[in-house]
């Protein structure tokens, strides 16, 4: 009788019965064991018989029919086994093997990595195991007669579902199959989920990739115009190219200004982008700290130059070199040194490098507005601008040195890419300190004292 075979959680107990053609297989099997061991053990109590009288001169009956008895009851489940093998061959050709093809199948799961390698694989099994179709599919699949159906799940997320069948000779699926193929039901579930998973990780891969292909792409698409727009504006403020009034280099300036931060920020998003993928890379050489920061100070002291700030410098004498990346420390520099210009409307700006142990620290400390205490935490954090309590001035200082919330972030990825550490320390309407770490590289490890004056 043909049926439909439906293997899902709602459905376990579904045909507890077997099949007709199950029963009478075991049938057969059984008489055919019986009939294989009667015949063994005839031939046992007359071999046993023979034997025995042509060994010790005479036999018990009694003792040759419990010792035949006792050998074929060791023999039966090999006689059981063997006899099975002989009906499938010869009346059930499509269950003949079915076992063993399936744990073969098992096997070499395992060794898929990809979703087309897996349905290759289906698509080779029917031949072996003598049934029209192996398929994968999203749905449920209640049309198909004499089939499996099995859901394939990891955890409680679907996979699928699984469909085998039907057999050639039309017959359903027996009882040992059925188990026999909850096991590939595993198997596949487990494939199809580190498949899923390795191909979540490419399209993340890829999104990433496409994020900076385009971000570097408008960066350099930008740069160039963004460029052109700085100097030339810049020319026409300055009068190189005729004389202008104050309202016009004002409105001339505010053009520069605005410019200048949209490259900032092209800048500072394409560095973030490049951390988060892990594709900024340094380029580590040894270099002469000191030099460094005479050259962040070059740029720092022109942008204090109309400002009531005063910058002092203090570096120890004993500053040893460092491996790490010349532009990369730069960066870091301008950007707290800016930093601090941006919110200390007067006052005085410190920095300071100094050895200590294994590393080289340096700190940036200013006299501006400072930070609220339960604000230090965010910082670091993307595109974020810390907003405080303060008084109006304050905020308003705020708010027209407002950045892109990038510079911090950037800053800490790149101290970290060295191996270092940054910290910072604030109090509101008082001040803020940033302190980073250079670790040194050179055997020659000094150790100092922090620098006064």
């Amino acid at each position: 009788m043909a049926q439909t075979i439906l293997k899902i959680p709602q459905m376990s107990q579904y045909l507890k019965t077997k099949a007709a053609w199950e029963i009478a297989r075991t049938g057969l099997i059984w008489v055919s064991t019986g009939v294989a061991g009667g015949a063994a053990l005839i031939v046992l109590l007359a071999t046993i018989r023979g034997l025995w009288l042509l060994l010790f001169g005479q036999v018990s009956s009694r003792f040759v029919i419990v010792l035949s008895t006792l050998i074929i009851m060791l023999l039966l489940s090999a006689c059981r086994r063997w006899m099975q093998s002989l009906v499938d061959f010869l009346f059930f050709p499509d269950t003949a093997g079915f076992l063993e093809k399936v744990d073969q199948a098992c096997h070499i799961l395992p060794e898929i990595t990809t979703r087309s390698e897996l349905r290759r694989l289906l698509e080779d099994l029917p031949v072996q195991w003598q049934v029209r179709n192996i398929s994968l599919h999203d749905d449920l699949i209640l049309e198909a007669r004499d089939s499996l159906t099995l859901p394939l799940k990891m955890g409680t997320r679907s996979l699928g579902y699984l469909t085998v069948g039907p057999k050639h000779s039309a017959r359903t699926f027996s009882d040992e199959e059925r188990a026999a193929l909850e096991q590939f039901q595993e198997q596949i579930s487990l494939v199809l989920s580190g498949i899923q998973l390795a191909e979540a990780q490419e399209a993340a891969r890829k999104t990433e990739q496409l994020k900076i292909n385009f971000l570097t792409n408008i960066s350099h698409q930008l740069t160039t115009p963004l460029n052109t727009v700085i100097n030339s504006t810049g020319l026409v403020a300055d009068s190189a190219l005729g004389p202008a009034n104050e309202e016009q280099q004002e409105y001339l300036n505010r053009a520069v200004n605005g410019s200048e931060y949209l490259m900032r920020l092209l800048n500072e998003i394409l560095d973030i982008t490049k951390i988060e993928t892990g594709q900024l890379t340094l380029r580590l050489e040894e270099i002469d700290l000191r030099e460094v920061i005479d050259d962040a100070l070059t740029i720092v002291r022109a942008i204090l130059q109309n400002k009531p700030v005063e910058l002092k410098v203090e570096v120890a004498d004993n500053l040893p070199t460092v491996k790490a990346d010349r532009i990369r420390v730069r960066q870091i520099l301008l950007n707290l040194l800016s930093n601090a210009e941006k919110f200390t409307p007067h006052g005085v700006i410190w920095l300071r490098a100094w050895p200590q142990d294994d590393q080289i620290l340096i700190s940036v400390q200013d006299t501006g507005i400072g930070i609220a205490r339960e604000n230090l935490p965010l910082i670091f954090e993307d595109y974020h601008q810390v907003q405080s309590r303060a008084t109006t001035g304050m905020m308003a200082n705020r708010r027209r040195h407002l950045g892109t919330g990038l510079g911090m972030p950037v800053t800490r990825a790149l101290v970290e890419l060295h191996g270092g550490r940054i910290d910072v320390e604030s109090e509101l309407g008082e001040g803020t300190t940033f302190i980073f770490t250079l670790p040194l590289f050179s055997d020659d490890k000094k150790n100092g004292s922090r620098p006064t004056g």
